[in-house]
């Protein structure tokens, strides 16, 4: 018989193919398109969450020397990789999974600088400066005012009268008392009994009393004497203070034995006068024309005050994340002089703007500046997260160099702040932040001519603050934070 074909195995061999060929193509559109969108999904939600966790420690290192809690440790957690590099879940095929990405901690890894260059009146005598003390805030250090008479015998003086508060503060050159000598007039002796009798008579007592207390010529008119000679007038300074119309003291004395045609000092902030807590904040005092000819002052005077022109260098600290992004862009984040700022590939930009302010407080230009001394060194990478263990060493304010800066009162004449940045870009990056800053001091009405728009030289970025005829009238309030920063790697459960 004939042979006879039969294609059923065929077909059936050949539709298997068919469905693992449509397996294939599956499996090959979801590892395509599914995967990467899964992964590049989850690496958005994880740079999110260290934008956060950044937001967060920079609000904890705030509230450290805001509150100068100093040498007390915070910690705080950076989670390095995605989730789904925690763990992995049962039946589940690992090339259908996104690869987890990781990162990478460090500290103190950018190589960048940072100046502060300022003209500033500082606190030291005899000084030589005189400040502008249009107005004086409520934290003035001191606040000198000299007198000087031509005739000590004649009464007069000043009248110190704020333009903000019902205060008056008359200093009066008068006529004190000087103290009695302390010459010493003795008294005989109490008479006391002998040993053959029990007390003293009447008589012996008698004596006594006549030639010792009533004796006029004894030690009484010694007495007498002695304050006649000792006692006598010389003239002084004196101070008195009228507040809400009530006394509150009168003719304190400052000094005495005034000399005709000597300058005389006096601070009334002075702790011992009780006068700092008395008087009303944001004041101008006004001096009115003294009456008397033979009175001369001197206010605002050049005591106490030094010009200096101080430098400030040193390393702009950093800590900071990298990334290891499989399927999104790369975005590293770091903290910096109290601002978070992001690096991708297509720029920089400053996400929170460092701890520099320009503003118009009371009518005086002001620029804050808190000054991040970051210290320590290393880096952890991987996929698990880290621990920043951060310490406060010391909190400093307004003082440069060692130098104090003048309080209460405009002390800088200019203020320049130069970045040397790492790469051309960063500079931009700081170039725009300067402008945000400048942009928002000239939305509160602080002088244009005063703040000149940041200049950008290479990788060198300038920022300056001057006033415009060269005088101390800007604030400058300067704070120093030392900060110690170290990473310790956190174990997770496989």
């Amino acid at each position: 018989m004939p042979s006879r074909r039969s294609d059923e195995a065929l077909s059936e061999v050949i539709g298997f193919i068919l469905i693992l060929a449509l397996i294939a193509a599956l499996a090959s559109l979801y590892l395509t398109y599914v995967v990467p969108a899964q992964g590049r999904e989850l690496e958005i939600k994880h740079m999110a969450q260290v934008n956060d966790q950044f937001l967060q420690y920079k609000t904890s290192i705030d509230s450290l020397w805001i509150n100068g809690q100093e040498n007390v440790p915070i910690s705080s957690t950076f989670t390095l990789g995605t989730v789904t590099g925690l763990t992995q879940g049962a039946f589940v095929i690992p090339i259908f999974q996104p690869y987890p990405s990781s990162g990478m901690m460090v500290v103190n890894g950018r190589v960048e600088n940072i100046t502060l260059s300022t003209n500033v009146l500082t606190i030291g005598f005899p000084g030589g400066s005189i400040p502008n003390l249009n107005p004086v805030q409520e934290n003035a250090d001191h606040l000198y005012v000299q007198l000087m008479t031509s005739d000590t015998s004649k009464g007069g003086g000043l009248v110190l009268v704020p333009d903000k508060g019902n205060w008056t503060i008359w200093l009066n050159v008068t006529r004190t008392v000087n103290p009695g000598s302390n010459s010493q007039v003795t008294v005989p002796p109490f008479p006391t009994p002998t040993t053959s009798q029990a007390s003293i008579s009447w008589t012996e007592l008698q004596t006594w009393i006549n030639n010792n207390l009533n004796n006029a010529g004894g030690w009484i008119s010694q007495l007498q004497s002695g304050l006649s000679q000792t006692t006598g007038f010389s003239p002084s300074l004196t101070m008195t203070l009228f507040k809400n119309n009530n006394t509150v003291f009168s003719g304190l004395p400052l000094i005495s034995n005034l000399q005709n045609n000597t300058w005389y000092t006096v601070d009334i902030l002075d702790d011992a006068y009780g006068l700092r807590d008395q008087l009303e904040s944001s004041y101008t005092v006004v001096i009115p024309k003294s009456t008397s000819d033979w009175i001369s002052s001197r206010y605002p005077a050049a005591t106490g005050y030094q010009a200096k022109s101080l430098i400030l260098n040193h390393s702009l600290g950093s800590l900071e994340f990298r990334s290891t992004n499989n399927y999104w862009i790369q975005q590293n984040y770091y903290y910096q002089q109290g601002g978070v700022f992001l690096e991708q590939p297509d720029g920089k930009v400053a996400k929170v703007v460092p701890l520099i302010s320009v503003t118009n407080k009371s009518g005086i230009p002001t620029i804050r500046y808190v000054d991040i001394f970051m210290e320590g060194s290393g880096n952890i990478g991987g996929t698990s997260p880290v621990q920043v263990i951060s310490v406060l060493s010391s909190v400093e304010k307004n003082r440069i160099n060692g130098e104090k800066l003048a309080q209460g009162i405009p002390n800088a004449m200019n203020v320049t702040i130069i970045i040397s940045a790492q790469d051309a870009s960063t500079a931009w990056m700081w170039k725009q932040t300067f402008s945000r800053i400048r942009q928002a001091a000239l939305d509160e009405n602080f002088p244009a001519e005063w703040i000149s728009a940041p200049s950008q030289t290479g990788n060198t970025v300038q920022f300056t603050v001057r006033h415009p005829a060269n005088q101390y009238s800007l604030f400058l309030d300067y704070t120093r934070v030392d900060l110690a920063v170290d990473l310790q790697s956190v174990a997770i459960p496989a």
